[in-house]
């Protein structure tokens, strides 16, 4: 555990974490299983559990894993939604005459492309599920059901960063989804992907804030729009 780490201080520093995993430190299973333990008490639809969860610490299905979510992440960039992503992050960049902007952007890159390099190098992965198929749901369940796996995936970032671990969510596998369940043995058809994320320990604890949109901005009271 980090010493002196204050709930605030764990909900505000849990950061993405990319560059700053460490490669060479074994994470223990028993180390995986308690925080997710304390993941599974976050709630979840009419406390039913539906969840399921892979850990992959197995090198060559981290290996194969990793290039699922590599290939997926082409697939995104060359379809007509991320050419048009990239020309809409281009436009913002032109139009911003601090450079703030094309620094950000170009951080997160090289972050994301830090990721992309070395996610098989990741002592664990994991991808949770939940119990059935969004194509088969109407907007009622999806909600239900997306919200009853996703404060568990936080509540595991919480607990490993508590911990002296990291993580970084991610979600462009799904676009290759049916190949990720035929290599893990999930079945594709009673079971929906949530995400896919490394877990390490990071070098280093000393995670500061980000910055967020003030609560001014972004609030509104009793009527959409109506700041104050």
């Amino acid at each position: 555990m980090i010493p002196d780490l204050t709930a605030d201080q764990v909900l505000t520093t849990t950061r993405s974490v990319r560059k700053r995993l460490d490669l060479t430190r074994p994470v223990s299973r028993t180390l995986i299983a308690e925080c997710l333990e304390i993941a599974f008490q976050a709630p979840n639809r009419s406390n039913q559990n539906t969840w399921e969860w892979v850990v992959i610490d197995d090198r060559e299905t981290a290996r194969k894993a990793a290039a699922i979510y590599d290939a997926a992440l082409n697939d995104f960039i060359n379809s007509p939604e991320g050419q048009a992503y990239q020309r809409a992050g281009a436009a913002k960049v032109a139009a911003d005459k601090t450079g703030k902007l094309l620094e950000d952007m170009t951080k997160m890159s090289t972050s994301v492309d830090y990721l992309r390099q070395h996610m098989g190098e990741m002592p664990a992965l994991v991808v949770p599920m939940f119990f059935g198929r969004p194509e088969e749901m109407d907007l009622f369940h999806q909600a239900s059901n997306w919200g009853s796996v996703l404060p568990a995936v936080w509540s595991l970032f919480l607990a490993l960063r508590a911990r002296g671990l990291g993580s970084a969510w991610t979600t462009a596998h799904i676009l290759r989804e049916k190949e990720m369940a035929a290599l893990l043995g999930i079945p594709q058809d009673r079971y929906t992907q949530v995400n896919l994320f490394p877990i390490a320990y990071t070098i280093g604890t000393d995670f500061k804030r980000a910055w967020r949109k003030p609560v001014d901005q972004v609030v509104s009271w009793n009527r959409f729009g109506q700041r104050s």
